[in-house]
């Protein structure tokens, strides 16, 4: 028997339900079934991590109320299972290199309190209601009514909506790869080829020409989103760096050219570092900024591959400015300055935005200085003994990070991945996906670190974790050499006698 996150459907839905309602019964019962389980009992199937402790918060209840016959079984079972700590003792964080790489989650904890990705599109649709203007009410109506919560999809189309608008026959070929029609083609001729395709009574259908899309339409969108975009900034600037950031930039203080790889906007990390006087550098060239020579040998290296609140960028003259977030902040906090969303770009009097790849499937095209980024964090993660993820989902839209990953496990036999994620399910897809495109890949180079990142990446990089499965290690060898010490002394005395 071994412990893992790849476990059965069954036994997932038995996990989640104790989780949901963690009374005595519900507990002994799942106890119960979990240790009867032939497919487990035989290897053939994982133990989740989660059941160990589960049996160690309530093994005091057990004691009290389970008969010794159950209790000595539910003991044994549980003795048999490679304890989840073990992983740990190999990970001491002060002889490894690590490389962290942050996502929405890393920034969630209080007081930072940012939404994940998916808890985003719903807040700012709330938020956005009470602006009282009609294009964004419509868009939340719109988005309520068919069920659409996720911001990248949402960012997605629009990103589609204004690329088609710019060229009808990009508009044209998608019309007839996704609907078998041509957007000139009247409603007989659109029956015989799209059996989809119902003409509404409610509305006369007029004939779209190869102007392509309805220009004022995605003139609209584009406004609406430009108001998202505010609200967005509104959630995240005021964000102060919660335990996980404290103690990634303390750890980076003790261990020169720290590698932070980031897609969040915010700048909690860049905070965290300035508060403990860690030099770093953003590894992107700004106009008004140039990097000190003195600081390049102990600088973190700080990689914000979509952007950063303080970066902006003018498309015109296509420069790079960096601004300071703390003035920024005060002013915004103070009420003395709004936050720019559009600046006056001073080297060519055009318009500087802020400097960030909305959560869209195509990021490549959007934001031209960030490109060489994509070096560094490649570069970052090669070098690195462990890669340490945190609340980073894996999410399809980011998938040329996760080739990233998968390309530097690859080739480097020995580099292992902690992600530290409430969410077991994320490891397991990791897992899955490792291992179909990587050949000979072990699953046991990616360690789980389940539970808050703000509580638990602080022990595990203070050595905590690794301390305490080293004193758990030798208490299961003290409990297994016991028995046969005495074995071997009532062995003795037979043999005297």
């Amino acid at each position: 028997m071994k412990l893992g996150e790849s476990i059965s459907k069954i036994q997932r839905e038995l996990l989640q339900e104790v989780k949901r309602e963690p009374t005595w019964s519900n507990i002994f019962e799942a106890l119960l079934q979990l240790t009867t389980d032939s497919d487990i009992l035989k290897g053939k199937e994982n133990v989740h991590p989660d059941w160990v402790k589960i049996y160690d918060s309530q093994r005091e209840m057990l004691t009290r109320y389970l008969p010794q016959k159950q209790l000595k079984n539910l003991g044994t079972f549980f003795k048999k299972l490679v304890p989840f700590y073990h992983a740990f003792l190999t990970l001491d964080p002060e002889k490894l290199k690590i490389a962290f790489l942050l996502g929405a989650g890393a920034s969630k904890p209080t007081p930072s309190n940012i939404p994940t990705v998916k808890e985003l599109l719903p807040q700012l649709l709330e938020r956005a209601r009470r602006l009282d203007r009609d294009d964004v009410t419509k868009l939340s109506d719109f988005c309520d009514d068919r069920k659409i919560d996720n911001i990248e999809d949402l960012l997605t189309a629009a990103q589609l909506a204004t690329f088609c608008s710019r060229n009808s026959t990009v508009w044209r070929l998608i019309n007839y790869l996704l609907y078998r029609r041509d957007s000139d083609m009247a409603d007989e001729d659109l029956r015989r080829v799209s059996p989809l395709y119902e003409p509404t009574s409610r509305y006369v259908r007029r004939r779209v020409e190869t102007s392509a899309a309805d220009v004022s339409s995605v003139a609209f969108l584009q406004d609406t989103l430009q108001v998202l975009f505010g609200l967005l900034a509104s959630t995240m600037l005021p964000a102060k760096p919660n335990k996980a950031h404290e103690a990634i930039a303390l750890y980076s203080t003790k261990h020169p050219k720290t590698a932070i790889v980031t897609t969040n906007y915010d700048c909690c990390i860049d905070l965290a570092l300035e508060d403990v006087k860690q030099p770093f550098q953003y590894r992107i060239e700004f106009v008004n900024r140039p990097v000190p020579a003195s600081t390049e040998k102990t600088a973190a290296r700080l990689v914000k591959l979509h952007g950063s609140l303080n970066w902006y960028y003018c498309e015109t003259c296509q420069e790079v400015q960096l601004v300071d977030i703390r003035a920024i902040l005060k002013g915004y906090l103070n009420d003395q300055a709004p936050y720019p969303v559009i600046a006056i770009c001073k080297e060519c009097g055009g318009q500087r935005r802020g400097l960030l790849v909305p959560p869209l499937a195509m990021k490549f095209d959007v934001a031209p200085p960030l490109t060489p980024l994509l070096g560094e964090a490649r570069d970052a993660f090669e070098k690195a003994d462990l890669i340490t993820v945190v609340g980073f989902s894996f999410a399809e839209a980011d998938i040329y990070i996760s080739r990233m990953l998968s390309k530097s496990m690859q080739s480097r036999s020995t580099q292992k991945l902690l992600i530290v994620d409430p969410d077991a399910d994320v490891v397991s897809r990791v897992r899955r996906k490792f291992k179909a495109s990587i050949p000979n890949f072990k699953e046991n180079r990616i360690i789980h670190l389940s539970g808050d990142c703000a509580e638990m990446l602080p022990k595990f990089l203070a050595g905590e974790l690794r301390e305490k499965a080293q004193q758990k290690e030798e208490s299961v060898q003290k409990r297994t050499t016991k028995p046969k010490k005495q074995r071997a002394e009532q062995k003795n005395a037979a043999d005297a006698e």
